[in-house]
């Protein structure tokens, strides 16, 4: 095995494993006159050691003799797929062959096994964005970077924060007729321009994840095609890599149209989708901020809309479900005219289509300061006309949903007191008792009350303070009730109240305590009492 002083370059014997960094191995195998070498590293962890990307199956039996020689191909549990190509999972079946850790599984994104599953592979799964993008092992943490589209949707980068080894999988991958592990100057750029500019789609998403890796503390690039970069190269390497036009925007270089629709589709495509399919408005936004995560950069995503006298606040803290809240300052001044296209928080306004009048708002937050030129400007223009039509039909549903509320409140409780009205016992005591038949014995009880001489109030202090004296005595016994239990006005001065799994003993015990808290009552009423009769229900 091979392990130089300080992990340099050197003299290597390529037939053997390779360490590059400490505890951490290539494992690979150069094929001669192969401009596309594959190379799968292997992380030393005892029985939880990790492969990172297996391999193609022309070197399979390299791989295994050389996993055998560093921990023995038994002791691999974890093997990180940072996307499903060939050149990637088919060394699993000489794996599997070889005999894997008894709780082997594939480490990778959703996005990748279902391609994955495919190659019959008998290994179960792991996916890196239930488990917090992170794998915790012996002596260091793996963090997994979402690289999506670079060059697979599904695409994924491995960081070792143990010693700043990052595993690029295509990234920094180049065609080269060079044989050695190690680039050893800034020449070795043309063979990564090469690569990128045919597998990558466009610079703005390259640019994002190469942002995202200036936040880590890189000293070593491994990547999965071409040679391994020593720090010295790695931020010169990611300059020239930053202004590389790559894929479909290699065609858009002289043509500003085609740059344009090509933002716009890639915007578009996935939000029309979402909007079409997804019946649920607070499901839609949940898909629609994934979407802006992934494809924008962002951080988060959040609307606000205008609700009669209200603002409602949909953000991913309630689910997307809405929730009645002032809007903060910088909503206000967008929807007085004065958006927001520069920084962290994006804010415009919404306009309905129908009315041309401003309906809400909307809040994109960025990872990074961003300023938003004209072209992504007329893209946020068209997302936004997708957006306002659901957000329109979302603000008509709620008002249509609150007047029916509001009807129906209105036509189940007593005008006077607020409490359930009499119209209201059958559907309400119905549910009651569907709950009690559940029980092995009756706990439900009932409580008939009646203002006792309350003619005598009405006759000698006028109507108006025996409706004051109803509306107390309703508020009251409310207020003694557990939230579990209800009480109607049954009639005139006459009020039922219905108590959920109780006893008899302790409905005896309530009606002592609505008798109490009657009364009690306010010195500016004139004194009632109150008479109860008890009503167990019995099967």
């Amino acid at each position: 095995m091979e392990s130089n002083d300080g992990f340099a370059t050197g003299d290597l014997n390529l037939d053997e494993p390779v360490e590059i960094a400490p505890r951490v191995w290539w494992v690979g195998q150069m094929i001669p006159e192969d401009r596309f070498q594959c190379h799968p590293y292997l992380i030393e962890q005892g029985e939880n050691s990790v492969l990172i990307d297996p391999g193609s199956a022309l070197i399979a039996s390299d791989i295994v003799r050389k996993i055998d020689r560093v921990v023995g191909v038994k002791n691999v549990r974890w093997l990180v797929c940072s996307h499903a190509d060939p050149d990637i999972i088919g060394a699993l079946p000489a794996l599997v062959a070889r005999g894997l850790h008894p709780e082997a599984r594939i480490v990778t994104h959703w996005r990748d096994q279902v391609l994955i599953i495919h190659s019959g592979t008998p290994l179960g799964y792991w996916r890196i964005e239930e488990h917090e993008w992170r794998l915790d092992l012996e002596d260091r943490t793996l963090r997994f970077v979402f690289s999506p589209y670079l060059h697979f949707a599904g695409a994924f980068g491995t960081f070792d924060e143990s010693n700043g080894t990052y595993f690029s999988g295509d990234l920094f991958g180049g065609f080269t007729d060079q044989t050695s592990l190690y680039a050893e100057g800034l020449e070795y750029f043309e063979a990564i321009r090469a690569f990128h500019e045919h597998y990558m789609p466009d610079r703005e998403i390259l640019a994002h994840t190469l942002s995202r890796l200036r936040e880590l503390s890189v000293h070593l690039i491994a990547p999965q095609h071409g040679q391994i970069l020593r720090e010295a190269l790695i931020e010169p390497m990611m300059d020239r890599l930053e202004k590389l036009e790559t894929g479909v925007y290699l065609l858009a270089r002289e043509d500003q149209g085609l740059r344009f629709l090509l933002l716009a589709n890639q915007a578009l495509s996935g939000l029309t989708n979402i909007l079409i399919h997804e019946s649920r408005f607070s499901a839609a936004l949940g898909d629609l901020d994934q979407l802006a995560r992934q494809t924008l950069g962002a951080t988060g995503l959040e609307l606000w809309a205008r609700l009669g006298a209200t603002t409602v606040h949909f953000a991913a803290e309630s689910g997307y479900e809405g929730v009645e809240e002032p809007w903060p300052e910088d909503v206000e001044a967008a929807v007085q005219g004065a958006p927001v296209f520069q920084g962290t928080r994006l804010v415009w306004a919404l306009y309905s289509l129908n009315t041309q009048q401003v309906t809400g708002a909307a809040v994109l937050h960025m990872s990074n300061p961003t300023t938003l030129n004209s072209a992504a400007r007329e893209v946020l223009n068209q997302i936004s006309g997708l957006v306002e039509v659901r957000l329109e039909r979302e603000i008509l549903e709620r008002q249509v949903e609150m007047e029916r509320t509001s009807w129906r409140n209105r036509a189940l409780h007593d005008s006077l007191t607020g409490v359930l009205n009499r119209a209201s016992m059958d559907g309400v005591l119905a549910e009651y008792v569907a709950r009690d038949e559940t029980r092995e014995s009756p706990r439900l009880v009932l409580l008939m009350m009646d203002l006792d001489q309350f003619k005598r109030v009405n006759d000698e202090f006028g109507h108006g303070v025996g409706d004051e004296v109803l509306r107390f005595v309703a508020e009251a016994l409310r207020r003694a009730l557990r939230p579990a239990d209800v009480v109607f006005r049954y009639g005139g001065e006459e009020f039922l109240a219905c108590l959920d799994d109780v006893t008899l003993e302790v409905a005896l015990v309530v009606a002592e305590r609505l008798r109490a808290a009657v009364a009690r009552g306010p010195e500016s009423l004139p004194p009632v009492t109150l008479s109860v009769g008890i009503a167990p229900r019995r099967v």
